[in-house]
């Protein structure tokens, strides 16, 4: 998925959502303003969103701190091996409340503390042997093994889905909505992707019942793995 095109991935999502959800008959075309139209009795214009937890931009969102966590273990596995001989292997977890703000700095001091433990036997290091990287909620010694690359073993919890974010996305949809191909109605598809830590979220909330859309006929929240489809019928209010 990290390497589709964004025209790609909204294929690829609309084909799993139509096999979960009766779609009109018709013919789907793929495009873009909005991204599929199906042409049937009527022709319906469908606009394709990802809901994120947390905006992308934001340094401290999943969706960075994710790739961040990546590239300090890779750099502070090669500060360790350009310093040490003995091979080891180190899982991490991060921990989410302190987001990692200087990768250089977070990546000497883990590459610190594999030489600290380097002599240990295999098994998961106390909270206090790493009490000064705040970063770090977990951290697992794997002795004499090959130069494997150190992974993050990132524990998650799955959040009630946010009524106000929910808002933001279809009023920032609607706000584009004046660049759409012409059609007779146009619905609104928000795919929560449910292996993504950076989407997944509980879907199952009373309170969608409650929003409201001056554009879209239908907001459709779509979580993938489960193939549920929360239908929100805008236009029957």
């Amino acid at each position: 998925m990290a390497n589709m095109s964004t025209r790609d991935k909204e294929k690829h999502y609309f084909e799993m959502f139509r096999k979960d959800y009766p779609l009109p008959d018709g013919i789907v075309e793929y495009g873009d303003k909005p991204d599929v139209i199906l042409r049937g009795e009527r022709t319906i214009g469908i606009e394709i969103t990802n809901f994120y937890l947390e905006e992308g931009e934001l340094p401290e969102s999943e969706q960075a701190q994710r790739s961040a966590r990546d590239k300090v273990l890779f750099k502070a596995q090669r500060i360790y091996q350009m310093k040490n001989g003995r091979k080891i292997k180190l899982a991490f977890g991060f921990e989410k409340a302190v987001p990692i703000r200087d990768r250089n700095k977070l990546a000497k001091k883990i590459a610190d503390l594999a030489t600290r433990v380097e002599t240990r036997p295999t098994g998961e290091l106390r909270r206090d042997v790493f009490q000064d990287i705040p970063e770090l909620s977990y951290a697992y010694l794997i002795a004499d093994v090959a130069d494997d690359r150190w992974p993050v073993f990132q524990v998650y919890s799955t959040p009630m889905m946010s009524l106000e974010q929910v808002k933001k996305i279809i009023k920032k949809k609607e706000k584009s909505s004046r660049f759409y191909r012409r059609c007779a109605s146009y619905w609104l598809l928000v795919v929560v992707e449910s292996m993504d830590p950076a989407q997944d979220q509980e879907t199952r909330i009373a309170d969608l019942d409650a929003v409201r859309s001056e554009f879209f006929e239908k907001v459709l929240i779509y979580r993938t793995a489960w193939g549920y489809v929360r239908e929100i019928n805008t236009a029957a209010r």
